[in-house]
């Protein structure tokens, strides 16, 4: 069951005539959600946890959740406080691995992510976040170095890999981007795609898109060039290959650090974290492998 207090603040809303049906959904690490019936619709509510460990700003999250119900990539936002948000609910199935590296998923996935491209930098009404990959791997390491937990010796490891991907992802294009892209954050209507869940995007770079894509639906070295040749619109130089590569590691360790950070610094303590921790590990040094000096 929803917890009473949400219950209530829903109640109270003034969206709403008639009774309401409160549903808990899964999954939410940094949220609670539930589904909410009522004689207007469905809807889903997102009661906002902890942002400190993820340096989440909620207002940003919101600002990039109306932007994308304006581009036609997410639904609607119908209510906003604070730490609480209510959008109109889609009915359809979230997408697994599986589903991403189907050649038709991929594609229309990929198309998604060439709209978000262009139409948030020019719909975002928001605080300007500094989202670069470098700089939320940076704010992740110091906090892991700094702080009592038993990650310190294992990010302590990855420093060579942060060293060397400043080089690799310096003349990547900056831009809007997600920055969390994976099957849970991604529905199928039956129809079209949507892109939910905004709350660690920002201006960034772009192509930490595409790289989480690809690590995340577990594409062939093949097919991982072939999204990327579709979201640039050309055929990939040597460069972009490079810098793809560079990518797809730094987009390997932000999982990585991210799950680091969640089992250590969580409140209340974070769920078993680890499988998920052991997958991002053998990732990041698959993605490293990739970043071989060529001889």
């Amino acid at each position: 069951m929803p917890l009473p207090d949400l219950t209530t603040r829903l109640a109270a809303l003034p969206l709403w005539s008639g009774p309401l049906e409160i549903e808990p959904l899964p999954g939410g690490l940094t949220n609670r959600n539930v589904l909410v019936r009522s004689g207007q619709g469905r809807f889903v509510a997102r009661a906002a946890g902890d942002n400190a460990i993820h340096g989440i700003d909620r207002r940003a999250e919101q600002a990039a959740t109306r932007a994308a119900a304006e581009a036609g990539l997410g639904p609607e936002l119908v209510w906003a406080e604070a730490d609480l948000m209510v959008l109109r609910h889609v009915e359809g199935r979230t997408l697994a691995a599986t589903d991403l590296a189907e050649a038709a998923t991929l594609r229309r996935t990929v198309a998604l992510l060439r709209l978000a491209g262009t139409a948030m930098p020019r719909l975002y009404r928001g605080p300007v976040l500094d989202r670069r990959p470098l700089v939320l791997l940076d704010r992740y390491r110091r906090m892991l170095s700094e702080r009592p937990n038993r990650w310190r010796g294992a990010v302590e490891a990855c420093r060579p890999l942060l060293t060397r991907l400043a080089a690799g992802l310096a003349a990547i294009p900056p831009g809007f981007a997600h920055n969390d892209i994976h099957g849970g954050n991604l529905i199928d209507d039956g129809h079209r795609l949507w892109l939910v869940d905004w709350e660690y995007a920002g201006q960034g770079q772009p192509m930490a898109d595409i790289a989480s894509l690809a690590n995340n639906a577990l594409l062939s070295e093949e097919h991982a060039g072939e999204a990327l040749a579709q979201w640039l619109g050309h055929g990939p130089d040597a460069g972009e290959r490079e810098a793809f590569a560079a990518m797809r590691l730094a987009a390997a360790l932000r999982d990585l650090l991210w799950g680091y950070a969640q089992d250590a610094f969580a409140a209340p303590p974070a769920e078993d974290l680890a499988d998920y921790i052991a997958v991002n590990e053998q990732r990041v040094k698959t993605a490293a492998q990739r970043l071989q000096p060529r001889r």
